[in-house]
């Protein structure tokens, strides 16, 4: 599915186009992508800010998260009113790049993750992702 990527929250509050392809795909499977996913893992993809085309910003809200595996606070955004993770800002991202979750956009999980990180808290009955690197905390 190449770009330009288009999606949108349950309710449609908040909505997004990119213009370029993701940087990276990932699956995270942290402790706060795991709670956050309701499930073994996010898949996400780094995406360009400059590249980033927002409708609705004003239905966003920021949860800041200080526990992190790099030391460096991430901002979550979701939206208000049904709770949907957009995206996450990683400190060491802020201004360049926003990791947005897949599942938001259009086809978005047609997006395989070229890398598997936080593998470490993989349950044993899930297999890796073919062909994507595995690191057992974060690849940076």
């Amino acid at each position: 599915m190449p770009a330009p990527y288009s999606g949108k929250c349950l309710c449609g509050a908040v909505s997004v186009e990119i213009a370029s392809e993701p940087l990276v795909v990932l699956s995270c499977g942290c402790d706060h992508c795991q709670v956050g996913a309701g499930g073994v893992a996010q898949v996400i993809g780094k995406f360009a800010e400059k590249d980033i085309k927002v409708s609705g910003e004003e239905n966003l809200n920021t949860f800041t998260f200080s526990d992190t595996g790099s030391g460096n606070p991430k901002e979550k955004m979701f939206c208000k009113t049904c709770g949907v993770t957009m995206w996450t800002i990683p400190g060491a991202a802020k201004g360049s790049a926003r990791m947005v979750r897949t599942a938001v956009l259009k086809d978005g999980l047609a997006l395989k993750p070229k890398n598997e990180i936080y593998t470490i808290n993989r349950p044993a009955w899930v297999k890796p992702a073919d062909g994507a690197n595995q690191f057992e905390k974060s690849s940076h």
